[in-house]
């Protein structure tokens, strides 16, 4: 955990861990997507209670669906979005907030979104099949934490837990550790919500979101179980192999990402001390899925196929079901391990998130935890 915190994403403050939330309603239980679900949106609040003089208070909105069939809690699945809370699914009830956006050369700005942006991202989310299958499912837009572009730490909740007057240590939490405390404080908010089931809360995120959703899942116990989608080198694939993207990449295209001591490693693939069947090592003994896709090179297919057997011989460690140390790599569209605790597939296709992604992450849940209608 120390290798990933002083030469990966940074030791998130202590002060950010502790920070007290406050839980604002917006909207209470609504029948939502023509009776399918139940709709509840809230903001999680974080800072000094608002009051004359005082600067505002952090707020991270969460959207919320139940299976309105549901007779009692249910299993439910998180996940940080990539253009608002109104892009997972074409709902009108979904209250739109501010998306951060870039224009040519100009800095990141909110704005409110369009109208055409309800439902935009609905492929990557499948929020209907979901609920169908018993399952809920909650989001947050990712950039309520902090705009996913460099020089914004004024505009991050990073900058809420700052120390006046200090410099930047090398290992000072980024943008992705940001987005990572942001899961860990939304199935923190979920575990106490009468419609979810506590013990059963698993994270997904996809690229760049997938890190934040491994480290997520590293670092809070919490976390039922991870589904985490091509979330390449400074994720779940092996930064070692040096095929794909590199240190080098990652540290000069997206510095803000990472801590400061990450870029010592630019030219140096081979030496980082943290890699990703550490990372998915760390998730142990808790169900754990990733996903590759055949076209999606850059994130090195088997790099982390590699490192989910890799992190299978610490499942075993423990006495959980897992990938045999043999298992070769499987064919394309055949998921493998899904009857023990670290299963895998590498799809047809490029770099996404779709229906078959999220139908053997469902099937690996039932295998998991029972099927939720039969439980």
């Amino acid at each position: 955990m120390k290798l990933f915190e002083d030469n990966i994403y940074g030791r998130t403050p202590v002060a950010a861990e502790q920070a007290p939330m406050r839980v604002e309603s917006v909207e209470g239980r609504t029948p939502a997507l023509d009776g399918l679900a139940y709709r509840e949106q809230v903001d999680l609040i974080f800072g000094p209670t608002p009051k004359p003089g005082s600067h505002a208070a952090w707020r991270i909105r969460v959207l919320l669906y139940l299976p309105a069939r549901a007779n009692g809690p249910v299993p439910v699945v998180f996940g940080l979005n990539g253009g608002g809370n109104q892009s997972i699914v074409d709902d009108p009830g979904i209250a739109p907030t501010n998306i951060w956006v870039t224009e040519d050369d100009q800095a990141p700005h909110p704005e409110t979104p369009g109208a055409d942006t309800r439902g935009s991202q609905s492929a990557q989310w499948q929020v209907k099949s979901v609920l169908s299958r018993g399952y809920g499912l909650a989001t947050a837009y990712y950039q309520d934490l902090e705009p996913d572009a460099k020089d914004q730490r004024a505009n991050s909740v990073r900058a809420l837990f700052d120390t006046p007057g200090t410099a930047p240590a090398a290992n000072e939490w980024g943008a992705i550790a940001a987005w990572a405390w942001g899961y860990r404080k939304a199935v923190s908010y979920l575990r106490t919500n009468p419609g979810v089931e506590a013990t059963h809360v698993a994270v997904t995120g996809h690229s760049r979101l997938g890190k934040a959703a491994d480290w997520a899942a590293a670092t809070t116990p919490e976390i039922s179980a991870l589904l985490s989608t091509e979330s390449g080198k400074g994720g779940q694939s092996v930064q070692r192999r040096e095929l794909g993207e590199t240190v080098k990449h990652l540290a000069q295209q997206f510095p803000h990402w990472m801590c400061p001591a990450y870029a010592t490693w630019v030219g140096r693939d081979q030496q980082i001390p943290a890699d990703g069947n550490l990372l998915l090592s760390l998730v142990a003994p808790r169900p754990l899925y990733a996903a590759s896709a055949q076209d999606d090179r850059w994130a090195d297919p088997k790099g982390e196929f590699l490192s989910l057997r890799s992190a299978a011989s610490v499942y075993a460690l423990l006495g959980t079901s897992a990938l045999a140390p043999d298992t070769p790599m499987s064919a394309v569209d055949q998921p493998i391990g899904v009857d023990t605790n670290t299963a895998y597939h590498i799809r047809s296709g490029k770099h996404d998130v779709t229906a078959y992604d999220w139908q053997h992450y469902l099937d690996f849940l039932d295998t998991r935890w029972g099927v939720p209608a039969k439980r």
